[in-house]
């Protein structure tokens, strides 16, 4: 078993008045959200993140994580959580293998992982389902199960495939998914999904639509109009089950990153088509912590 807790979650807590586990983050640009620099101490000291969202109970967490080039994790170590990641820029290394920007996997909790680096530096968005903190050593028997593993999918050579949707099929344009991962125990899905562009003098209205479930996304290129306002490239979404949402519609197109949580993603759509609302002014649900960076300036164009 082995080894010494080098400490606990690598990112900022909500604050002490935030008690509901994981709240609603609808929506915040990426961009205007400070790094924390990683002490020793922490899961990757010498790195640095950028805090989305965190669940309290869980320690659960979604973060950027940039690492400077040379970082290096040099000793044998394992997570006791489930790490999921894909690199927006730069190169990460975890033991043999090297993940280049497009790159994803899912890495099971007590994967063995006999070291982690970045040459030229990397930015990686970080999903961790637990407690992150690295353990030195090899991880008790029975934690690890390889049959989860996702090595790695280059996920800009994959060939995307249409909507499952019936409703997105019909009314998208250019619609068309590329899934990474859906667990065969519960449903759990991670996949993403191009749109558009569309006309906005063609597509005027849309329905609502409402998940039973956790649905999570960050938009990594375009834009996404919506009542709470215009999503641009970095933008991050954490939105409970049950919470109805649109019409949506998009004018440049855009390529989004999606989860869902607590089950199979499944839709109720609305019998109406409400009208798109192009250009509405950013009115986002956002918890304390994120609330303060509400009229923070930042690079519309900036993936990060």
């Amino acid at each position: 078993m082995g080894g010494t807790a080098a400490g606990g979650g690598i990112i900022l807590k909500p604050s002490e008045s935030e008690t509901m586990a994981r709240p609603h983050i609808e929506y915040i640009q990426n961009q205007v959200i400070p790094w924390k620099k990683l002490a020793m101490g922490n899961s990757r000291p010498g790195a640095e993140g950028r805090g989305l969202s965190y669940d309290p109970d869980t320690q659960a967490a979604t973060t950027i994580m940039r690492y400077p080039k040379g970082w290096r994790l040099s000793d044998a170590h394992y997570l006791p959580c489930d790490e999921e990641l894909l690199v927006l820029e730069g190169d990460l290394s975890v033991g043999s293998l090297t993940y280049h920007a497009g790159d994803y996997a899912y890495l099971p909790a007590g994967m063995p992982r006999p070291s982690m680096g970045s040459d030229g530096g990397a930015v990686v968005l970080t999903f961790f389902e637990g407690d992150h903190g690295t353990v030195f050593g090899t991880a008790p028997v029975g934690m690890y199960d390889p049959a989860r593993l996702i090595a790695k999918i280059e996920t800009t050579k994959m060939a995307p495939v249409a909507p499952s949707d019936p409703y997105v099929a019909a009314v998208a344009n250019k619609a068309e998914r590329k899934v990474l991962r859906e667990d065969a125990k519960t449903g759990e899905r991670t996949w993403m999904v191009a749109f558009g562009p569309e006309d906005p003098n063609k597509l005027t209205h849309g329905k609502i639509e409402t998940h039973p479930i956790v649905e999570e996304f960050f938009l990594l290129e375009g834009d996404i109009h919506m009542p709470c306002g215009v999503l641009t490239k970095g933008a991050y979404c954490w939105r409970p089950g049950g919470i109805e949402h649109g019409p949506v519609g998009t004018r440049d197109g855009f390529n989004c990153f999606f989860r869902c949580k607590g089950g199979p993603m499944t839709t109720k759509w609305s019998d109406d088509a409400p009208q798109i609302p192009w250009d509405a002014p950013y009115n986002p649900a956002l918890p304390d912590r994120l609330r303060a960076f509400v009229d923070t300036p930042y690079d519309a164009d900036a993936l990060i």
